[in-house]
């Protein structure tokens, strides 16, 4: 009665509530977290509707047996340095079985690593997807453009975030100030390059990564000099650090209007080699 009054109330705050669409065996998780104090521990504890037995996979790593009887209540708890990672933090999903061999997943959670938590990478494959990401990075985003009258013309450009801010218990940055430096093909000498100061602001999403506005100060230093207001999509992660996004901006000349333009681009963003706060 008691078990039955306190799910009831984890679902009327909204805690983390998860269930496979295919089956009726419910998971409620009710804590899962990394404890401060060294050495760093893995806890997690969550109610099933029915007596089970439990796993659960964190990303990048092997299943674990939470419950190898069949029970409602299950608790959980592992070393931190078990687990192989190379992010700030780690998916994982919990998988149960009934006794009649019905098996269900939960949808996808993360667990963050503290705050002050050195991250390692631990193993070559993953230094080598960080390697092969980074030199992806650096490649600058092919960018279309709009310029006056009506004519398509081509730039590079390359997004440097430079602070970022974040919040606890999310996936990305609040928000992060940037710099950004744009050659534009097929124009004259004197306005082909092109710096942005911005300022972006970042919203998680359930169907993309994310959704980030955002707004540049622009200037080619001879004669542009303008604001750039902007919104960007996240579609998905790549190598695990990076974020492939698109991009449309306009460019707005405070001076001559007649100088405006838009732009459409597609890069990846990562807040790893920022200064985090």
């Amino acid at each position: 009665m008691i078990k039955n009054v306190f799910i009831i109330l984890f679902l009327l705050l909204a805690t983390c509530f998860a269930q496979d669409e295919m089956s009726e065996i419910d998971i409620f998780v009710i804590d899962s977290y990394v404890t401060p104090d060294i050495p760093h521990k893995v806890k997690l504890t969550f109610f099933t509707s029915e007596s089970v037995k439990a796993k659960i996979l964190f990303d990048g790593n092997d299943e674990l047996v939470v419950s190898g009887e069949y029970l409602e209540d299950h608790k959980f708890e592992l070393l931190l340095s078990k687990l192989n990672y190379d992010s700030t933090s780690i998916p994982y999903r919990i998988i149960v079985e009934n006794s009649n061999g019905e098996k269900s997943k939960s949808e996808e959670f993360d667990l963050y690593l503290p705050e002050d938590y050195n991250l390692e990478i631990k193993n070559n494959s993953n230094f080598l997807d960080l390697c092969l990401g980074g030199i992806w990075y650096l490649i600058p985003s092919p960018t279309i453009m709009n310029t006056y009258p009506s004519e398509l013309n081509y730039s590079l450009t390359k997004e440097f975030p430079i602070i970022s801010f974040y919040n606890s218990g999310y996936n990305f940055p609040s928000s992060y100030l940037s710099l950004e430096y744009s050659y534009l093909l097929n124009m004259t000498k004197n306005n082909r390059n092109y710096l942005r100061a911005g300022y972006k602001y970042i919203l998680q999403t359930k169907f993309i990564k994310y959704i980030s506005p955002g707004i540049n100060l622009t200037t080619n230093f001879n004669g542009f000099n303008g604001i750039s207001p902007e919104v960007s999509l996240g579609l998905f992660k790549f190598y695990e650090t990076f974020t492939l996004y698109t991009r449309f901006r306009y460019n707005y000349n405070i001076d001559n209007g007649q100088d405006d333009f838009m732009e459409f681009s597609v890069g990846l963003y990562t807040s790893s080699i920022s200064f985090n706060f």
